[in-house]
């Protein structure tokens, strides 16, 4: 059974707590949080010392060494570039890998192996020079291993979700390749000598760049590949590295990772760290505990532990540009009725689930496109030309309800939502099947929890009722979101659909409007008012994340697009 979603401190136990100020009760509950952590220190102790991860922590192993020790609060889906989607994939995958470009602190995209870039015809043909680079295995990184990446991550054998990136960026022949009407020969890339790598493009796509910084566009050794099959990524022995790191251990669905520095990277000098642990910690309160124990350098904070540990030293909160959003599955029957989407859209408080729910710096959503990522021609953002669509309102609601019941001529329905066994997932969850429950009558909601990657595996086959999901964008565009929906994405788990809004996006992905920004920024605002309008999704939040690290780190990267965290080039002072 799931404990109720109310944490204590939260905006809602403090008005029920009379005249006892906020102040005191934030007291309380430290002094209580602090007895729970005196008796699981023994226990992180005893398993860190089981696990023998003590023997290489902060340096143990050989004081010479550097080495960071960090928390992933989800296990990694896989070690794939071209497969990866999640973030936790994203982050361990890019520092063992480099593309063509890398995100840089201002969000613009900077040269990583690209020594030097020509862009030609009006910005349809892209020639790339690369840089002295190689594998792990002391041989060069070549502009074939480019070609074969992208191939291979077109190819409709390999079942690639990310498949469709290469269509988002404009790559000639990439709607044929990747369904399957076209071999993967004819992708427009083409290796012209060994350090030269010719990419075509259909249409000019303006943050063609930016894209070329996300493991899908990573190369990739062919012959590498072939010896280790479908088992790359299961092991160190089955991943060849050209980055920063090397994967020294790794088992898949294990808790722990260990990288270490790759002395043939392109740009070591630069690269300060030894070593990069990572410890899989989904309990919120185990990661403090190991922090404050000094096995990791940083920890994952609750709502709750943001709340009472904000000011200490070392807090960071830090706004992540992603959106949690729940997906009805329009296949399942009674959720492709508009008026039942719409009651159960309107039937929580957005607001409350990010403010007193989460409490970590998180914002309610507005719409499908959050705020902090996407700037439009005129300067402004995204949001600020855009509506708040979907706005909570319970009366209405309940009003909704009813017409979905003459309709569908029942009077009670019962729905499972899909989550992931995460605090924040759980504490979310918690939050909306109450919430949706008391404002609803006759509305069952159930929670069934979940390691993330098979949550996403089930969404991605409509195993589901209603999914709580979390998208980041890969690209500093609103069709970074706004393309999930369209009819042929691989994120439509929902399978929502709408001619007009796929003439929109595609008109702005691929059409006339790519000339003219400031229409095409209008009609992406339109698309985005179609989707809402029509409740194909129900935005929750606009999610922050907030984090104790350690006081002598320096060098971290936190982004908005892409791969979020980058601790590529961070290291410990003393």
């Amino acid at each position: 059974m799931l404990q109720a979603w109310y944490p204590a401190g939260s905006k809602t136990n403090r008005t029920a707590a009379g005249d006892r100020s906020a102040a005191e009760e934030k007291a309380r509950n430290r002094d209580s949080l602090k007895k729970k952590e005196a008796v699981l220190l023994a226990a992180i102790f005893l398993a860190a010392m089981l696990a023998g991860c003590g023997s290489r922590q902060g340096g143990e192993k050989d004081s010479e060494k550097m080495a960071l020790n960090l928390q992933l609060d989800a296990e990694i889906s896989t070690l794939d570039p071209q497969a990866a989607v999640d973030s936790a994939s994203f982050e361990v995958i890019g520092l063992l890998m480099d593309g063509l470009y890398q995100m840089n602190g201002q969000e613009m995209p900077e040269p990583a192996l690209a020594e030097e870039t020509e862009v030609l015809e009006d910005g349809l043909l892209y020639r790339f020079t690369l840089r002295e680079a190689f594998w792990s295995d002391g041989s060069p990184v070549t502009a074939a291993d480019f070609v074969y990446g992208w191939q291979r991550g077109a190819d409709p054998a390999q079942g690639n979700e990310n498949a469709g990136l290469f269509r988002t960026a404009g790559i000639a022949n990439a709607d044929a390749v990747t369904a399957g009407d076209a071999d993967v020969s004819e992708l427009g890339v083409r290796a012209l000598d060994e350090r030269t790598l010719e990419v075509r493009l259909e249409r000019p796509v303006p943050y063609f760049l930016s894209m070329l910084s996300l493991p899908a566009f990573f190369p990739m050794k062919e012959s590498f590949c072939d010896t280790v099959g479908d088992g790359y990524g299961t092991s160190p022995d089955t991943v060849l590295s050209n980055g920063a790191f090397c994967l020294e251990e790794y088992e898949p669905a294990g808790q722990e990772i260990l990288l270490t520095k790759n002395p043939d990277y392109w740009d070591s000098s630069s690269v300060k760290a030894d070593e990069v642990s990572y410890q899989v910690i989904k309990d919120s309160q185990t990661a403090y505990m190991a922090y404050q124990s000094g096995l990791t350098d940083m920890a994952i904070l609750s709502g709750q532990q943001a709340q009472m540990y904000e000011g200490e030293e070392g807090f960071r909160s830090v706004p992540l540009g992603s959106l949690w959003y729940l997906v009805p599955n329009l296949k399942e029957g009674d959720l492709a009725n508009k008026n039942l989407r719409m009651a159960l859209a309107l039937s929580f408080d957005r607001e409350t689930a990010a403010e007193d729910v989460l409490e970590d710096g998180s914002k309610a959503a507005q719409g499908a496109v959050p705020e902090g990522a996407m700037i439009g021609p005129d300067g402004k953002d995204f949001r600020d030309g855009a509506e708040t669509y979907l706005t909570p309102d319970k009366g209405l609601a309940a009003e909704y309800l009813e017409k979905a019941k003459e309709e569908l001529g029942k009077d009670s329905f019962s729905f499972v939502i899909l989550i992931e066994d995460t605090d924040t997932a759980g504490d979310l969850g918690q939050y909306l099947q109450e919430e949706i429950s008391r404002t609803l009558p006759g509305v069952t909601i159930e929670l069934e929890a979940v390691p993330k990657k098979m949550r996403l595996e089930r969404m991605a086959q409509g195993d589901f009722e209603i999914g709580l999901s979390r998208w980041g964008a890969d690209y500093p565009d609103p069709l970074a979101f706004l393309d999930l929906w369209s009819s042929g994405s691989a994120f439509n788990y929902g399978s929502w659909e709408n001619q007009e809004y796929d003439a929109m996006i595609r008109e702005a992905r691929e059409g006339s409007l790519l000339s003219d920004a400031a229409a095409r920024w209008e009609v992406l605002h339109q698309a985005e008012s179609v989707l809402m309008e029509d409740a194909g999704i129900f935005p929750v939040c606009e999610k922050a994340v907030s984090m104790l690290l350690n006081p002598n780190l320096e060098g971290e990267e936190f982004h908005t697009v892409g791969i979020t965290r980058v601790w590529k080039r961070a290291w410990k002072g003393m």
